[in-house]
């Protein structure tokens, strides 16, 4: 069995998450509905983490629920700033192996198939990388890996011995494609995780709706909606289209509603085959975007 294309994310099912979410947190019926769909729809691999709310609680008990444990992919991610939870222990590589007990437990799994940093602030601390290695050696989890947000982190990453990466691709942000990132992830056979194909809902926002502290990305989710349009797609469409062409094995997408799921579905079986004229143009008219505007961490800097 293989790992599909299209990665759901849960952070939308443990808290209310995303620029754009204006229906809050789904409760746990309806995040089982939306979990259900994907997996009938081919999507067979979720990504969650620790500091995801209830996520990893609600994904855990719809696995068992449904036995699905030996039948899909889990990525999950270790608590971010979790040394600063064990001061009294000075082998980070136990605290590894402890979280990821906590979180396979939630789960109901016995080993998951990733297991990554939150951020890559403990990329050079030896003992967590030894933890992560341990649990890899463990069985506790097939792969290790890192999720990041800036350049530089992605291309130290591959320098770690990893093998999943996770990284922000979307029509406004391919600050990767500048640099030879993807093509050593070929070479290292470092398996590469796109995610926020809408950039945490913003590319999808009506102008009026998005907040002043962004102001300054108005003009460009209104020049991406106009060339959506003018080559008949839906601002959906577009943007998914775009992050599918990513040179990325999976892209990583999130839902609050089973109804965005739905519409998610209905294109995912022809995004190799149309929109090329879309992509290109879309290609040519986003080549240089701010920083402050492509990673969310420093959306509060923004000034109106």
């Amino acid at each position: 069995m293989d790992r599909s294309r299209l990665v759901l994310g849960t952070v939308q099912l443990g808290m209310k998450y995303g620029l754009n979410n204006t229906t809050g947190q789904p409760t746990k019926d309806e995040s089982f509905a939306i979990l259900d769909a994907a997996l009938e729809a081919g999507i067979n691999t979720f990504d969650t983490a620790w500091a995801y709310g209830s996520a990893e609680d609600v994904l855990g008990e719809w696995i068992k629920k449904r036995s699905l444990a030996d039948n899909i992919f889990i990525v999950s991610k270790i608590k971010p700033h979790v040394l600063n939870d064990y001061p009294e222990e000075n082998d980070p590589s136990n605290i590894v192996r402890s979280e990821i007990g906590k979180s396979l437990k939630r789960l109901n799994l016995r080993s998951l198939d990733g297991y990554l940093l939150h951020s890559p602030q403990y990329l050079n601390n030896k003992g967590v990388l030894e933890g992560l290695m341990k649990v890899r050696e463990a069985g506790l989890a097939n792969h290790i890996g890192v999720s990041i947000y800036d350049v530089a982190d992605a291309l130290a990453a591959l320098e770690h011995g990893l093998d999943f990466v996770q990284v922000p691709y979307n029509v406004l942000d391919r600050r990767l494609e500048k640099t030879d990132f993807f093509a050593k992830t070929k070479e290292r056979g470092v398996r590469v995780f796109a995610r926020s194909p809408f950039l945490q809902g913003l590319l999808l926002m009506e102008m009026g709706d998005i907040p002043a502290r962004l102001a300054h990305a108005r003009p460009l989710v209104l020049k991406f909606g106009e060339i959506a349009r003018r080559h008949e797609l839906t601002r959906v469409e577009a943007a998914l289209l775009f992050a599918y062409r990513c040179p990325a094995d999976h892209i990583v997408f999130g839902v609050e509603t089973l109804a965005q799921l739905e519409e998610i579905i209905s294109i995912k079986d022809r995004l190799e085959s149309f929109g090329e004229k879309c992509v290109a143009e879309l290609r040519d008219a986003f080549t240089d975007v701010d920083r402050a505007i492509v990673n969310p961490s420093l959306w509060s800097t923004i000034q109106k």
